[in-house]
């Protein structure tokens, strides 16, 4: 994470722009790894520190052909229907998306014993409410008053994007993390909600709202991936 480096400021670091869990860039991709590790060892020969240096390249695509497989996920999520003045419900939206992936979810949990979603302390539909009420002029209020709003957003937006990606994990053709972060982001109302939600935070006035909205909702990766896209449409 290039904010907290940026905080804890240690005497080296590189910020490479790959999805989170791949710190060299893709798999079965050596020559591609040596590049990253050079430039994290050519830091050496800077000056006093602390240094840190962003990384100019994304990684390639993998080379596995198993990796090179779309992912399709067997729940076919439908899509967000607008009112009779044209307007969606995000909230109602988000609620159906994580009603159809509860199934998978729970057989995630069944096949590997535990979770990572939970962090809130609030179940998984009332996390979605409490994410969606965000993009709205009255927010819900706080569900934990010993935490900022900031941080109970963000543990929410967490468990959120971990129930997805664990539901999304557990469906058949074993899919990549890299599928299924593009598929989430791409393809699910959360990680539309999240990315309005990015900009929500941004323009709040509150500090460390901005700060949630500026590095900590959306990977800065992800952020990238979508920024190219666009350009290229």
């Amino acid at each position: 994470m290039r904010e907290h480096t940026e905080l804890i400021q240690p005497p080296r670091a590189l910020w490479v722009p790959f999805m989170l869990g791949r710190p060299l860039g893709a798999p079965n991709a050596p020559g591609f790894q040596r590049k990253v590790l050079i430039a994290a060892l050519r830091l050496l020969e800077a000056g006093p520190g602390p240094v840190l240096q962003d990384f100019p390249e994304d990684a390639p695509a993998p080379v596995n052909a198993s990796d090179m497989e779309g992912f399709a996920c067997p729940v076919s999520l439908r899509r967000p229907q607008p009112d009779g003045d044209g307007e969606i419900d995000m909230t109602q939206a988000l609620l159906d998306e994580v009603a159809q992936l509860l199934p998978w979810h729970d057989l995630a949990v069944q096949r590997r014993g535990r979770s990572t979603v939970g962090i809130s302390g609030i179940a998984i539909e009332e996390a979605a409410r409490y994410v969606a009420s965000h993009l709205g002029a009255a927010p819900a209020p706080n569900y934990d008053m010993e935490i900022s709003v900031a941080e109970a957003l963000k543990r929410a937006c967490d468990d959120l994007k971990a129930f997805y990606c664990e539901a999304a994990a557990a469906q058949p053709g074993n899919p990549a993390g890299d599928e299924i972060q593009e598929w989430f982001w791409q393809q699910t109302a959360a990680g539309r909600l999240l990315l309005d939600l990015q900009e929500v935070c941004r323009e709040s006035t509150d500090k460390s709202m901005q700060m949630l909205g500026r590095s900590l909702l959306v990977p800065r990766a992800v952020s990238h991936s979508l920024l190219k896209a666009s350009d290229t449409i």
